[in-house]
């Protein structure tokens, strides 16, 4: 009998998210209601998420943080989260920074990445734990071996400052790689750093360039500042001719490289078949494109 009540309550869940992904919301909450009621984790989760949003029943942030922690409870790691969010929100009152500690332990040590990043975040400035780099560091490590971006950036920052770890220029070199190549704009400023202060890796302007320019165009507003002490260390050309040829990839800005007037000058941050890779600036903004080298001299 209990199998069968397992088995049932798992079809349930699988009939609302069916209808929740359809955009009939009222039919998911009312699949999903009886199994939160019956103990299900999962629809009480996924209940608690339609009473914040108020999708197919009336939003009711009260109903919304009882199924949160109803499911949080039944160790639902994304309602463990997400409760501790809610108390860092201080939006349940007579909860604070404290209480998501707890929370977020627990789905940490479950092995949550999001948790975890957001433990040692806790624990690095002292918001509702003892200020502990140690403990930081370890947190965010987990949570970087998983993948976690911003973790992979912050354990980076660690230990090139050596911050709750032996400093080690080529590991942050390491981490803030893995993190700028996945897309974080903050790790792409710290990586253009290391490479224009040569920490980890061996000076190179040009890389150094390139990432405070994407981080820029990715939104890190003191990256393009951090431009300008490396371009004297690059070659300066000009453009030959109008509408020069242009190559599409990583890095190009397609319509700015191919309205390049004659005589612009441009720094060749690369070159190879035929091709050269270069850094202006547009209106104040930085660009990067790849042009053919023989339309520039």
């Amino acid at each position: 009998m209990l199998l069968s009540v397992s088995t049932l309550t798992y079809a349930d869940y699988e009939s609302g998210l069916a209808e929740f992904r359809q955009g009939n919301f009222a039919s998911a909450v009312y699949e999903w209601r009886e199994d939160a009621e019956q103990g299900d984790g999962q629809s009480q989760f996924a209940l608690a998420r339609m009473f914040e949003s108020g999708s197919g029943v009336r939003q009711n942030l009260d109903e919304a943080y009882k199924w949160y922690r109803l499911s949080a409870d039944n160790d639902v790691l994304e309602a463990q989260v997400k409760l501790a969010q809610l108390y860092l929100g201080e939006r349940v009152e007579g909860h604070g920074p404290a209480d998501a500690a707890e929370w977020l332990q627990r789905a940490a040590q479950a092995g949550h990445a999001g948790a975890q990043f957001q433990l040692g975040l806790m624990y690095l400035e002292g918001f509702g734990l003892e200020e502990d780099a140690v403990s930081a560091a370890q947190w965010f490590a987990q949570a970087a071996d998983q993948g976690h971006v911003q973790a992979q950036n912050n354990l980076g920052s660690l230990y090139e400052n050596g911050r709750g770890v032996e400093q080690d220029y080529s590991r942050a070199f390491e981490l803030f790689s893995q993190a700028a190549r996945q897309g974080d704009a903050m790790a792409q400023n710290n990586l253009g750093a290391m490479y224009a202060r040569g920490r980890g890796v061996e000076a190179n302007h040009a890389w150094a360039v390139f990432w405070f320019a994407t981080a820029s165009r990715n939104g890190n507003e003191v990256a393009k500042d951090n431009i300008p002490p490396s371009l004297p260390k690059l070659r300066k050309k000009e453009v030959s001719g109008a509408r020069v040829n242009i190559r599409s990839g990583a890095g190009t800005d397609n319509s700015r490289i191919a309205q390049l007037a004659r005589g612009t000058e441009v720094y060749v941050l690369g070159e190879g078949e035929g091709w050269s890779q270069v850094y202006f600036e547009e209106e104040g903004e930085p660009v990067l494109g790849w042009v053919a080298t023989r339309l520039i001299y």
